[in-house]
């Protein structure tokens, strides 16, 4: 089952102008059988939702990009009412308490400069090793790493990759999609078919599932880290 887990649409990122009906096409179009809705702004309500299933004959579920203090953070699982939760350690805290799931979204974006949320601050940060990133404390605060990301440099997702491997994680992948021609670029492909987000999650939890990118052909390849 083909799902891109980081989609946005104009319903609750301001940065986006994808419709629904859109993203829709887009979704047949590339052969993906559904996605994870991740907002910047706001989460979808549960009718929403169920409507847009039920109107796309998709497998969606509504997650939330949160900006904490290391970093975009997907969240899936949480209640869609949740606002102003900043700190990492706090949303670690909720979807613990909710049986929810964290992915450290791009964590290499902009690296080594000092727009990187995770290593800018540090003087550094060209220096360090794949061993010295992975002491992060952030790592032990999400289930999962993004190292493969639509809208990130092959370095930036081949770093993710190489650290997500120290760390003895599997990885997700995301397009980060915010336009019709960036859907699907970049997929989680799971085992087993599921019919609901907390299904999704123990798939995702038992690292049932690989990553792949879409080529130019449309051919999907599975993605092999060099790093």
């Amino acid at each position: 089952m083909a799902l891109d887990l980081h989609i946005h649409t104009a319903i609750g990122s301001s940065d986006c102008h994808l419709s629904l009906a859109r993203l829709s096409e887009a979704a047949h179009q590339v052969g993906i059988q559904g996605f994870a809705v991740t907002e910047h702004d706001t989460s979808w309500a549960p009718e929403r939702l169920e409507c847009y299933r039920q109107e796309s004959g998709l497998f969606v579920c509504a997650g939330r990009e949160w900006p904490t203090n290391w970093g975009h953070v997907i969240a899936l699982g949480l209640d869609h009412k949740l606002e102003d939760v900043r700190r990492l350690d706090e949303l670690r805290r909720l979807a613990d308490e909710a049986g929810g799931y964290l992915i450290l979204a791009h964590p290499f974006r902009f690296f080594p400069s000092a727009s990187n949320y995770l290593f800018g601050p540090q003087g550094n940060s060209s220096t360090l090793t794949t061993e010295e990133m992975a002491r992060h404390p952030a790592w032990e605060l999400v289930d999962e790493i993004e190292v493969l990301n639509y809208n990130c440099t092959d370095k930036e997702n081949e770093l993710a990759a190489a650290v997500a491997r120290a760390l003895g994680k599997r990885g997700t992948a995301g397009s980060d999609a915010h336009t019709f021609t960036e859907v699907g670029r970049c997929i989680t492909v799971l085992e087993r078919a599921v019919a609901s987000e907390g299904e999704l999650i123990e798939e995702l939890r038992a690292g049932r599932h690989y990553l792949a990118r879409r080529r130019p052909n449309g051919e999907y390849v599975p993605f092999v880290s060099l790093a």
